[in-house]
This record gives C-alpha cells, sequence and structure tokens, in this order.
C-alpha cells in the first residue's frame, strides 16, 4: 500500500536528520515496509546519516535506520526523498548476500532478457513467494542463495543455447 501521507493535506514533517520527505517520492514506493524501531537484537533503531556507518556520506540521499546496539550493525537504506527502509534491517552476512546473490537477477533485465518487472514477477514464480515479497531487501540468506541459483541456471540455459544457435 502506498504511504497515505502521499496523499494527505497536511504538512510533512520530515524526521531528524531528514532535510524533506517528498509526497511524489513516497508514491513511488508501492509496497512501503513499516519504519524499522526494535532491530532484532533487541537494540533501538535510529534513523541517521550514512557517514556514521561508512565514515563519509554515500549517495544522494545518505541515511539510514541503524540498530544502536553495540557491536550489532544491522541497518538499511531509505527509498530517496523518503523515510521509508528500502528492506529489512541487515547485518554484515545478510548484506553481502543480497549484494552478491542479486548480481545474476540484474543481469537478466540489464542485459534485455526480461524488462525488470516481468523479471521479478518470473522470480516471484520461481521461488513460489508473492510478487510484493519477492525483493532483495527483503530477503534472508537462504532466500538469496535460492534466487542466485535460479537466475544463474536462467543465464546459463540461455547463453548456451543462444552460442549453439548463435
Amino acid at each position: 500500500m502506498i504511504d497515505p501521507r502521499a496523499s494527505s493535506g497536511e504538512k510533512l514533517a520530515p524526521p531528524a536528520p531528514l532535510p524533506y520527505v517528498s509526497r511524489k517520492a513516497l508514491k513511488r514506493v508501492p509496497h512501503a515496509l513499516p519504519v524499522p524501531t526494535v532491530c532484532k537484537c533487541g537494540g533501538q533503531v535510529t534513523l541517521m546519516n550514512n557517514s556514521a556507518i561508512y565514515g563519509r556520506e554515500y549517495g544522494d540521499w545518505p541515511y539510514v535506520y541503524a540498530c544502536t546496539a553495540t557491536g550489532c550493525g544491522r541497518y538499511v537504506g531509505l527509498h530517496p526523498d523518503t523515510d521509508l527502509p528500502l528492506g529489512t534491517l541487515a547485518d554484515k552476512p545478510l548484506r553481502d548476500a543480497r549484494n552478491r546473490c542479486k548480481k545474476p537477477f540484474e543481469r537478466i533485465w540489464r542485459d534485455k532478457l526480461m524488462k525488470r518487472t516481468q523479471a521479478y514477477t518470473w522470480l516471484a514464480d520461481q521461488l513460489q513467494l508473492s510478487t510484493d515479497e519477492c525483493h532483495f531487501g527483503l530477503f534472508d540468506v537462504p532466500t538469496c542463495e535460492r534466487a542466485k541459483a535460479v537466475c544463474d541456471a536462467y543465464l546459463e540455459a540461455i547463453y548456451t543455447s543462444s552460442a549453439r544457435f548463435g
């Protein structure tokens, strides 16, 4: 569901440290996740500039929700110009799995083998997930690995057959 603030007539008050929240940007997020407040480890989650994690700002919208518990290390970025998380809080192993396993999926639509939305629909079907659940920002490590295996197999089949007939 699109965030109701996108159509609200009330003034949007951005949570600190965000400079603003855009109604137009809120409308671009069809399935907004709730803002995390408590981490899986039990620690409190806070909204902060990503320089607190990386040592300097990265990106055009350099904000994250991060667990404040010492040693936890879970965080998640935000959709640009919003206060909405891109996915679930993730520790380093999960972030690494999401990044590594998403690469073959991105290759499918970047190589124009499918349109992006078509690729997500196809992957959801392959993983037996709803299209709402099929997002790398929501996946756990085993789901990431399953997605990678499915995408790798698809790419192998496409490029092996095209090499034979090319």
